[in-house]
């Protein structure tokens, strides 16, 4: 059997799988806490094979969802799948259910392609996309680039500039924008470190995951030094802070006293209040911000009403990608350049 934690709007999702596969499908619809479900009502469903939690339907914050699912793990051996439409495959909390031994995440939003996600959950391996092996494989292919971009080397005149990445709200792409950044910069003949900056403690379940050699304070993935402290083994051309939310109350000092400071915001047509409101508070401060995950269709609205100067990322499903973009990152760091 099959039991569905669901929100309204995704309540016949899972119907398809039960036509083809002839599982059946038991449907709780509403609002949930997962860790109050488990303690209470869980005993009723121990019969099931499989447990669907649609994310919009838990009420639970990504780290204390991940403790629930802990806690069930600890007691009941099934197949737990998560569907979190559009989520970032370098989100730090799909690092997290990795580590947790939850490989089954569905995170595209067409519904083609989520059926098509779907299914490969309920094959007999389950999805293979997010495992260990996955993952440490695409690291170790790291960097790939094309030979005419792979030739490209810059002169970097600076030492130890500090660069601020912030983000407007949660889960908007801070850190992976962040390491994409330092990991461009050495590729492309500088050298740079990341600094984990803020509370959130992704830096350790990656390092967790990928388990790096450690020199001094530095953990070494993909040719990159990356630092739970800012107490650091040398000098280098940039120190990329990775400063998470932007304080609502009070900025960060990390990110008030950076010499760039960057402003990253997911700019759905739902989340443009979030970012327009980061970007005052950050007044009189000097800040580029970036949209991420943008439609085409918004961008022009964004240039006319947010910020003129915005610059606009891709999507990059990769902690370590170097090559998404190159033009972005070129942008930015254009004031210490010198081809």
């Amino acid at each position: 059997m099959i039991l569905y934690l669901t929100s309204n709007a995704r309540i016949n999702l899972l119907d398809f799988l039960e036509e083809q596969q002839g599982i059946p499908l038991k449907k709780l619809t509403g609002s949930f806490s997962f860790l109050s479900f488990v303690i209470k009502d869980m005993r009723h469903f121990a019969h099931a094979h499989y447990v669907v939690l649609d994310r919009d339907a838990i009420t639970e914050s990504d780290s204390e969802l991940l403790e629930a699912l802990l806690s069930y793990l600890t007691i009941y051996d099934r197949r737990v799948l998560i569907i979190a439409e559009g989520l970032p495959i370098g989100s730090p909390f799909i690092s997290q259910l990795v580590q947790a031994g939850i490989y089954n995440i569905v995170t595209a939003t067409e519904i083609k392609a989520i059926r098509e996600e779907l299914q490969e959950c309920f094959t007999e391996d389950g999805m293979q996309r997010f495992s260990p092996a996955a993952f440490i494989q695409h690291v170790e292919n790291e960097p790939q680039m094309d030979i005419q971009e792979e030739n490209v080397r810059y002169n970097f005149t600076c030492s130890n500039l500090i660069i601020a990445v912030a983000g407007c709200d949660r889960r908007v792409g801070v850190t992976t924008t962040a390491m994409n950044l330092v990991c461009w910069i050495n590729a492309h003949g500088g050298t740079a470190c990341y600094v984990e900056a803020n509370t959130n403690n992704h830096l350790a379940h990656i390092i967790q995951l990928f388990e790096p050699e450690k020199t001094g304070n530095a953990y070494t993935l993909a040719g990159s030094d990356f630092y739970m402290t800012k107490e650091l083994n040398h000098d280098y051309n940039f120190i990329v802070l990775d400063c998470g939310v932007l304080g609502e109350q009070r900025i960060q000092e990390d990110f008030k006293s950076a010499n760039l400071r960057i402003l990253c915001g997911s700019a759905m047509p739902y989340e443009l209040v979030n970012l327009y409101r980061a970007i005052q508070r950050c007044n009189p401060l000097s800040v580029q911000p970036i949209g991420l995950f943008v439609p085409e269709n918004l961008k022009n609205y964004l240039i006319n009403n947010i910020r003129h100067d915005i610059l606009f990322g891709e999507n990059s499903h990769d902690l370590f990608n170097i090559t998404t973009n190159n033009n972005l990152h070129e942008t930015l760091l254009q004031t210490s350049i010198y081809c």
